[in-house]
């Protein structure tokens, strides 16, 4: 991650002082996500192997592509409703409500910033970086592995694949990777088909979505709550599970971000407050 992201939450008091007036240390996480950390980028690619997202059919007399009319997924705009989703998940997996809320403004600023990238632009920035060297060939594979998942995924939930927004690729002098990142939590299409069944379980839906406000946010609890301690509300644990939740270990290198979430978990209401008034 950016150092200078790192030492700015380094320079905040611990997580356990105590706050007389919630005043955000992170005035501009309005509208803010993870995009903006990594930055998105314009990338011309040429390459006849891009996998392509035609999902329509051929015109005869042009010989172009219509795509069929699919639905989008729809806004978040009442944050009352991600906190009413919040409490529901909370009672069904044990996570704190207020660390739920917590992470759901670093991850999507409360569902609201679901992503800046079309999933065809992180593919176009995958293969740049896998042909100059900066994407490994494990790591490339695994993503043409996603994308087969999220175009199937999409047409399953009756989404234009092409035009859906997910989370942008990494700069590449951040750190190699790829963007895809879906919905609500935030899932790698791989780690959303790992939890579709429990959450098909739960909700009785065939067919949960990632970009729906109910899934989304019980999906991201069930994850936090695989965590040991955390349904215990240690506040350890879920420093841990931030922690898991981003890169998928506890390295201290990502507790700016576990603070962060932990920060959002005492004061989301100032950002409910900053936002409605």
């Amino acid at each position: 991650m950016p150092v200078f992201i790192f030492l700015l939450v380094s320079a905040f008091s611990p997580i356990w002082a105590n706050e007389a007036h919630a005043k955000s240390p992170f005035p501009k996480i309005f509208g803010f996500s993870k995009d903006d950390f990594f930055g998105k980028k314009e990338i011309t690619v040429e390459n006849k192997n891009t996998w392509k997202w035609n999902n329509g059919k051929k015109n005869e007399d042009k010989g172009e592509v219509k795509s069929k009319e699919k639905k989008k997924p729809k806004n978040i705009s009442d944050l009352k409703e991600i906190e009413k989703q919040a409490e529901y998940a909370s009672r069904i997996t044990g996570v704190r409500k207020e660390y739920l809320m917590g992470m759901l403004v670093v991850e999507t600023d409360l569902g609201r910033n679901t992503g800046q990238c079309t999933y065809k632009e992180v593919e176009d920035g995958a293969i740049a970086a896998h042909e100059s060297g900066n994407l490994s060939t494990r790591a490339w594979e695994t993503f043409q592995d996603r994308r087969n998942m999220i175009k199937e995924l999409a047409d399953t939930l009756g989404y234009d694949p092409e035009d859906l927004k997910v989370s942008c690729n990494p700069a590449q002098d951040v750190y190699s990777g790829t963007g895809g990142a879906m919905g609500v939590p935030q899932f790698m299409p791989d780690t959303w088909l790992e939890y579709k069944d429990r959450l098909s379980a739960l909700t009785g839906k065939e067919n949960p979505d990632p970009w729906d406000i109910h899934d989304g946010v019980l999906a991201m609890a069930l994850k936090l709550a695989d965590v040991p301690g955390v349904k215990e509300h240690n506040i350890w644990s879920e420093m841990a599970a931030s922690k898991m939740y981003l890169s998928g270990t506890t390295s201290w290198r990502y507790d700016w971000y576990a603070q962060n979430a932990q920060y959002w978990a005492r004061n989301y209401n100032t950002l409910f407050n900053n936002v409605n008034g």
